[in-house]
């Protein structure tokens, strides 16, 4: 059986541990996380983007390393699919980075 929940109190502030074009955050005695794609993400400027990678949790080009630590609003839905459960980040606001938690 597949639940979807998507009553997780709406958005969240935290610090995403990003590598390339992978995220996860510590929240809430959870781990959220996010790989490839996003079901949505807002830019820096204000513009919602329909899925994607997040600017502010991307690898600069040609660096070769990690983001590191990113303070960032999001997301997430809980699934649970044959009794196990986890907590996708579904959307990621990258404005002043999460400085706008609400």
């Amino acid at each position: 059986m597949t639940e979807r929940r998507h009553d997780l109190g709406g958005w969240h502030t935290g610090v995403a541990h990003v590598g390339a074009n992978v995220a996860s955050i510590d929240y809430d005695g959870w781990v959220y996380g996010a790989s490839d794609s996003v079901e949505a993400w807002i830019d820096r400027d204000g513009s919602w983007h329909e899925s994607g990678w997040p600017s502010c949790l991307r690898v600069p080009r040609g660096s070769g390393r990690l983001v590191g630590d990113v303070p960032v609003r999001f997301a997430a839905h809980e699934v649970t699919v044959d009794d196990q459960t986890w907590r996708p980040i579904v959307a990621v606001d990258c404005r002043t980075n999460g400085s706008r938690a609400r």
